[in-house]
C-alpha cells in the first residue's frame, strides 16, 4: 500500500525546527551547543534521507525520500530534498522542482547566501516546506540565528534527555521535546554536536487519519542525517547543477497551468460609458485615447502577482519602443500606459503610488474604485493588461503572471502598429501554447523532466568471473581523489596515473602507485578542476586541460603543470557555464586545439592553445558533452560531436552553418555523455554514449560514427553518481589482446568491461561509489584504477579466462 503523502501537516512546521548537539545534562544546553556548531561551521555535508512509515491494521508500508545538504560558506550550497534540487556555486543559484517540469530557476547568488534567497521562489518554497518532514532542517540550522528558539517554541513541557544512544556509529544524546502535536525527538552527537537523527511529531496527524479511516493509523517520520560532518572539504563541482535535458532557464518557476483562453473582446471595439480621469486630471475615454495604442494595466493593493506582471508590461513597452526606433531613424512611438487601481476610495492616493512603485509599475495612475472598467470590459481575472490599438480595437487581453508577458506586449504592439488582425493572431498564440502545455503534461507524466533523484544503491562487492582483480596498491597522501587519467605507451616511458586530489591539486603516480609528482595548480581563487584531458603535440610535448562543469573557464597546462592559457580569457562576459571540453589536434597538423561546450546559447567553440578562438557553432544550442573523433591526416578535419541539452547527437559545423543532428529517438533514452576511443579492431576508433530514459536509468550505447545510429545497448546499474562528478567511460588494454576494451563505471559501484561491439567481457562490483576510473597495461598485466571519495587504488587483472 502506498503511504499517504501529507498535504501540509502540522508536524511539517515542527520539522523546520530541529537542531544542535551537545554533551551535558541540561537538554537546552545540548540544543544550544548544536546551534552554535552549525552557525559557526565553515562547511557541512550529509547524505540525509526521510523515511515515512504508515501502518493501517496489519498492513504497513514505508517510502524513502532524499534529504541531503552540502554547504560551504558563504555562498555555496547543494540541496537534494524530495523532488527539489538546488545548487549555488558562489556565482549562480539554480533550482528545479518536480511539479514544474522543463524549467530551471536561474539567478545570481547574493553573498552571503540566505534563507530568503533560497525560499524566494514560491514553487521552491512550497516544494520544500510541504514535504513529508517539512523544510530540510539543515538549512535554518546553518543559515538562521533563531533556529534554537524555533525548536523549543510551543513546548508543552521542558525538553528532556531520554538517554544516550548510538546512531550511525556515533554516541548521541537522545532529547525529547513535547509539542502540542506530538513529541519532537533529536539525536545529537555528543562530540561533534551534529544532529544525527530526528523524529518528527506525528501523533496529532495520525489521530486525524484514524478518525477519517475509522480504524487505527500509525505514522512515523524519521530523518537520518547519514554521514553528516562539519568542515570536510567539499569540491566546487559538488555545487554544480545538472541541467535536465531540454530544460529552460527562468527567473521564476511557473507551475504547469493551461494558457488563458482568448478574451471575447479581442478584435472588437473597446467601449465604456463611464468616463474616468487620472489622478493628475487627464480624461480617460475612447475619444481622448484615439490615434495611439493604449495599455490599461489593472491592479490593487492585495494583488501580489501584479508585482511580477507589471514590470514585465513595462519591459514589453520598452522593447517595442526600442525596436521601433531602430527601424524608424531613432523615432520613438507614442504608447499610452495607464495603471488602473481598483482599490476603494478611502485608500490614499499616496499609498497607491507607493504600491505601484513597489510593484514595479510605471504607468500613469488612474483610480477606478467602483470597478467600472473591469465591468464594462468583462474582465474577471487579475492582474490583467488590456491593449487597445490606435483604431480603438482590443488587440490583446493578457492575464496572470506568466513569464511571457513582456514578449506578448511587445509582439502585440508591433502587430497593432502593422495593422495585423488581432483576433486571429491571439487565437494562433493560444493554440500554440495549449499544444505546448499538453506536451509538458505528457513530459511530466512520462518522467522525462525534473524527477526525484533516485537513491544510489551500491551493489555488494563481487569479483568478476572471467578474470580476478587483485589490489596491488593504494595511493598514499591522496585525501580527496577525483578524475583519473591513465597514460599508456607509446606516449610515456612507463605507464603513469594522473589524478585529482581535491579540486586544485594533481598527483602523478607510477605503475606501482609511487608518487612521482604533486602539483598545486595556479588557479584563480574561486576556480576548481573536476575533469582532466591530455594530448601530445607533434613535438612530443604533453599538454593538459582542466575544467569543471558549470565553471566559467578551462585551463591549459604544460607538462610541468605551469598555467599556459585560460579560456575564455578572464574578464569577459559571464555565460551559463561550461559543460565539457577536449584537447585534440583538429586538423592533423600536429598542433593541438581546445574544444569547449557550453550551457545556454553559446554552443560549442574551438580555440588555439594560446586562447584565440578559431570557430564556434551556436546552432547546436545548449551542450551536455563533447567528443572529438578519430585522428586525421594533415589537412583533414577531425569530427567534433556534441550531445545537446535535450539528448540529441549533433555534428558541429565549424563554418558557421547549421549543424547536423540526429532526431534523438533512442529506445535507451536521450544521450547524456559521449566518448570516442581506439577500442575497435586494428585500433580503429569507436563511439560510446551513456543514455537514460529517465533519471537514474542508464545504458551504455554503441553509436555508428557515420550514421549516428545506435548499434547496441547495454543496461547499467541504476541510480546517479552522488559522491562527485565522474567521467564514467575510459578505455585500456586490460586483457593483452589485439583490441582495447571499454571501462564503464555505473552508479551502483560496478565496472563493466566491454568490447567495442557491446559484448561484455565481465563486470566487477567494487562495493563503493566511484568518482574516477582508468586503466593501463604494465608489463604483461592489465590494471584498473578506481577512485572513491577517500581512496585511489589499482587492481591487477589476473587469471584471465576468455572464451
Amino acid at each position: 500500500m502506498k503511504p499517504t503523502r501529507f498535504p501540509r501537516p502540522a508536524f511539517a512546521a515542527a520539522g523546520f525546527a530541529l537542531f544542535l548537539a551537545g554533551c551535558v545534562e541540561d537538554p537546552r544546553a545540548v540544543i544550544d551547543a548544536m546551534g552554535r556548531a552549525y552557525r559557526t561551521a565553515e562547511a557541512y555535508s550529509d547524505e540525509g534521507v526521510v523515511v515515512v512509515k504508515e501502518t493501517r491494521g496489519d498492513v504497513s508500508s514505508d517510502v524513502t525520500f532524499p534529504f541531503r545538504v552540502a554547504f560551504s560558506r558563504p555562498d555555496r550550497i547543494r540541496i537534494d530534498a524530495y523532488d527539489t534540487r538546488i545548487a549555488a556555486d558562489g556565482v549562480t543559484l539554480r533550482g528545479a522542482v518536480g511539479a514544474v517540469p522543463g524549467q530551471v530557476l536561474t539567478e545570481p547568488v547574493k553573498s552571503p547566501l540566505s534563507l530568503d534567497q533560497i525560499f524566494a521562489d514560491e514553487a521552491v518554497q512550497v516544494a520544500l516546506a510541504e514535504g513529508e518532514a517539512g523544510c530540510p532542517t539543515q538549512l535554518p540550522l546553518l543559515l538562521a540565528d533563531d533556529t534554537v528558539e524555533l525548536i523549543v517554541a510551543g513546548t508543552t513541557s521542558p525538553p528532556r534527555i531520554e538517554g544516550r544512544e548510538t546512531v550511525d556509529g556515533h554516541a548521541c544524546d537522545h532529547i525529547s521535546i513535547p509539542k502540542q502535536d506530538g513529541v519532537l525527538e533529536l539525536w545529537i552527537d555528543r562530540q561533534d554536536k551534529i544532529l544525527r537523527r530526528m523524529k518528527v511529531p506525528t501523533e496529532a496527524y495520525a489521530d486525524e487519519l484514524s478518525r477519517q479511516a475509522a480504524a487505527p493509523v500509525g505514522i512515523s517520520v524519521v530523518v537520518d542525517f547519514t554521514n553528516a560532518a562539519f568542515g570536510a572539504a567539499i569540491p566546487p563541482e559538488a555545487f554544480a547543477f545538472e541541467m535536465p535535458p531540454g530544460a529552460a532557464q527562468v527567473s521564476r518557476l511557473e507551475p504547469l497551468e493551461p494558457p488563458s483562453a482568448v478574451h471575447r473582446l479581442v478584435g472588437r471595439k473597446a467601449e465604456w460609458t463611464t468616463p474616468l480621469t487620472t489622478v493628475d486630471g487627464e480624461a480617460l475615454d475612447r475619444k481622448s485615447l484615439a490615434g495611439a495604442p493604449t495599455l490599461l494595466d489593472f491592479f490593487f493593493e492585495g494583488c501580489g502577482p501584479a508585482a511580477y506582471s507589471m514590470p514585465q508590461v513595462a519591459t514589453g513597452i520598452a522593447d517595442f519602443s526600442a525596436a521601433h526606433a531602430r527601424t524608424h531613424g531613432g523615432e520613438r512611438p507614442i504608447v499610452r500606459h495607464f495603471a488602473v487601481s481598483l482599490d476603494p476610495a478611502d485608500v490614499p492616493t499616496a499609498a497607491l503610488r507607493k504600491t505601484l512603485a513597489e510593484f514595479g509599475g510605471v504607468g500613469t495612475l488612474v483610480r477606478d474604485p467602483q470597478g467600472v472598467l473591469p465591468q464594462e470590459l468583462a474582465l474577471e481575472s487579475f492582474p490583467v493588461t488590456v491593449i487597445i490599438a490606435a483604431d480603438g480595437t482590443v488587440a490583446d487581453v493578457i492575464t496572470g503572471r506568466h513569464g511571457r508577458i513582456a514578449a506578448d506586449v511587445a509582439e502585440t504592439l508591433a502587430a497593432a502598429e502593422d495593422g495585423a488582425a488581432a483576433a486571429q493572431r491571439v487565437r494562433d498564440r493560444y493554440a500554440r501554447r495549449l499544444q505546448e502545455y499538453r506536451r509538458d503534461l505528457d513530459r511530466a507524466a512520462s518522467g522525462s523532466t525534473v524527477e526525484r533523484l533516485p537513491e544510489q544503491v551500491i551493489a555488494p562487492r563481487r569479483q568478476p568471473v572471467r578474470f580476478k582483480l587483485e589490489r596491488v596498491w593504494r595511493a598514499e597522501g591522496v585525501s580527496l581523489p577525483g578524475n583519473v587519467v591513465c597514460i599508456d605507451a607509446p606516449h610515456a616511458a612507463a605507464p603513469i596515473v594522473v589524478a585529482l586530489d581535491g579540486w586544485r591539486t594533481v598527483v602523478e603516480l607510477d605503475a606501482k602507485g609511487q608518487g612521482v609528482g604533486r602539483h598545486e595548480l595556479p588557479l584563480p581563487r574561486d576556480a576548481g578542476i573536476a575533469f582532466l584531458r591530455t594530448a601530445v603535440d607533434q613535438e612530443g610535448r604533453r599538454w593538459w586541460l582542466g575544467g569543471r562543469r558549470g565553471g566559467q573557464h578551462v585551463f591549459v597546462f604544460s607538462s610541468d603543470w605551469k598555467l599556459h592559457t585560460t579560456y575564455p580569457a578572464p574578464g569577459g562576459t559571464t555565460h551559463d557555464g561550461i559543460t565539457a571540453a577536449e584537447l585534440a589536434d583538429l586538423d592533423g597538423d600536429g598542433t593541438l586545439e581546445i574544444v569547449v561546450g557550453y550551457l545556454g546559447t553559446v554552443g560549442v567553440q574551438a580555440a588555439s592553445l594560446d586562447g584565440r578562438r578559431l570557430w564556434r557553432d551556436r546552432s547546436v544550442g545548449s551542450v551536455a558533452d563533447v567528443a572529438v573523433g578519430a585522428p586525421v591526416e594533415a589537412g583533414g578535419a577531425r569530427e567534433v560531436l556534441c550531445v545537446t541539452g535535450d539528448g540529441r547527437l549533433v555534428r558541429a559545423d565549424r563554418s558557421g552553418g547549421e549543424s547536423e543532428a540526429d532526431d534523438g529517438r533512442r529506445e535507451s533514452g536521450p544521450l547524456q555523455a559521449l566518448r570516442f576511443g581506439p577500442v575497435a579492431p586494428d585500433a580503429a576508433w569507436a563511439l560510446l554514449g551513456i543514455a537514460g530514459a529517465s533519471l537514474g536509468k542508464q545504458s551504455a550505447v554503441g553509436i555508428e560514427p557515420d550514421s549516428l545510429a545506435t548499434s547496441w545497448e547495454l543496461p547499467l546499474g541504476d541510480g546517479v553518481h552522488r559522491d562527485g562528478p565522474i567521467d564514467p567511460v575510459a578505455w585500456a588494454d586490460l586483457l593483452g589482446t589485439s583490441r582495447r576494451q571499454w571501462l564503464i563505471a555505473a552508479p551502483d559501484g560496478s565496472v563493466t568491461v566491454a568490447w567495442a561491439d557491446g559484448r561484455v567481457v565481465d563486470r566487477y562490483q567494487h562495493g563503493r561509489p566511484l568518482v574516477g576510473i582508468g586503466g593501463f597495461r604494465a608489463g604483461d598485466r592489465g590494471h584498473i584504477v578506481l577512485a572513491t571519495k577517500d581512496a585511489l587504488e589499482a587492481f591487477e587483472v589476473a587469471d584471465v579466462a576468455l572464451d
